[in-house]
């Protein structure tokens, strides 16, 4: 076999393994966010890693965190093994690749037959996603949370196979890896709403009956804890009068994803702009324009990466508006593709429901549940189409670098 076969039949390994040491080049030069805010939450949230180790229920406010605490318990222990916060960190941002693995293995359930060397180019794409890059690199609580919810989405698939109608250890692992990035990050409790809807469409009534008892006794440290420690709700910023600011703000974030994806389905012929589309951006454009009647954006924490190039490149909202009316359109054309795309379309939406919410919290969540939960004809040509992968990949990359040039913010 010549050397061009071999290249062309491992690529997708190789671009996933150049990733990942991309990756770790950027731990050694210590790679970090717009106003270093990776390293700076690290930096305030290790004093709380050490005051674990005195007593595991201390408040976690006194360190400017208001997340459960799982991903610091963990912490706490290999710090108090190796004791050296650059080595905790190297140790973190090795083994943050279990998130791109088990996205890729979830992948594969829709792909049984072989390890198709498309999922795996699209498993790389989670790498140059700036959130994924600085919070590995400074060990933060948001990739394990997404770790433990990928394992839980991965767990999902292997019952999905069968579909089950008792309760079986699929979903029983599903539930407790759901619940421990629930445990990290208090905020993906949203998502059992989800996961029940779906096993109490299939699973017989006993064992629903059994499995919603699993789900409360799992529930219990996080409101215990949070009925210890109040702040983890109260110093969300959430307010009623936030309601047309997220409902703006959450859907211009994931535009920034779904953006590609639509483009790359337009360019191969998936998906046409007929009168159907055209009716749903009209429907979203009133919307919008509705909820941007009481919008005054002066000193709110949201919008993302299109709120800051409406602002800094257009000095407008319109940009901004725009990115929303989008995100809306396509979210009615998934409802009309599979209704229980809604679910998933609500939670996404209202899961941050405050004045405070910030682009890395989509990111790569917003990407790992669309190829992996979402039910759409949309995903099929990643599976199809290298080149489709590789357009991508290229979009995630060119993303990076504009995110490391901070290009938008100087």
């Amino acid at each position: 076999m010549n050397t061009k076969n071999i290249y062309s039949k491992n690529i997708g390994i190789i671009i996933f393994l150049f990733s990942y040491c991309t990756l770790i080049f950027s731990f050694f030069i210590n790679e970090d966010g717009s106003g270093r805010g990776a390293s700076g939450d690290f930096l305030a949230t290790y004093p709380f890693i050490l005051a674990l180790q005195e007593n595991i229920l201390v408040d976690p406010v006194q360190f400017t965190l208001v997340h459960t605490p799982l991903h610091f318990i963990i912490l706490s222990f290999v710090e108090y093994i190796v004791n050296d916060p650059y080595i905790i960190r190297l140790i973190f941002c090795l083994t943050s690749i279990i998130l791109p693995i088990f996205f890729l293995k979830a992948l594969k359930f829709n792909n049984p037959e072989k390890l198709n060397q498309n999922l795996i180019i699209l498993s790389s794409c989670i790498f140059f996603f700036p959130a994924f890059r600085y919070t590995s690199i400074w060990a933060n609580d948001l990739i394990t949370s997404l770790i433990f919810f990928t394992i839980s989405i991965y767990y999902f698939k292997k019952w999905e196979i069968n579909k089950s109608k008792v309760l079986d250890k699929y979903i029983i692992l599903q539930i407790i890896f759901l619940a421990l990035a629930t445990y990290t990050r208090q905020y993906f409790a949203v998502f059992f709403i989800y996961f029940l809807y779906r096993y109490y469409c299939i699973i017989n009534l006993k064992s629903f009956i059994n499995l919603f008892l699993i789900c409360i006794i799992t529930s219990l440290p996080v409101l215990a804890y949070t009925y210890i420690h109040p702040a983890l709700i109260t110093g969300q910023h959430i307010s009623i009068n936030s309601i047309n600011y997220f409902l703006l703000g959450n859907p211009s974030m994931m535009s920034l994803y779904l953006l590609p994806i639509i483009i790359i389905n337009l360019i191969f012929g998936k998906i046409r702009l007929n009168k159907d589309i055209f009716v749903y951006f009209i429907i979203s454009s009133i919307f919008v324009f509705l909820l941007s009647l009481n919008f005054d954006p002066k000193n709110w924490q949201g919008g993302g990466v299109n709120m800051m190039i409406s602002k800094v490149l257009f000095n407008n909202n319109i940009y901004f508006l725009f990115t929303s009316i989008f995100t809306y359109t396509f979210f009615i054309y998934l409802f009309f593709e599979k209704k229980i795309n809604v679910i998933l379309i609500l939670i996404l939406t209202f899961m941050f429901f405050s004045y405070q919410a910030y682009q890395r919290y989509y990111e790569p969540m917003f990407f790992l549940i669309f190829f992996t939960l979402f039910e759409t004809n949309l995903k099929k040509v990643f599976a199809q189409k290298t080149s489709a992968c590789f357009i991508l990949l290229f979009y995630c990359l060119i993303y990076y670098l504009v995110a490391i040039s901070d290009f938008i913010y100087n």
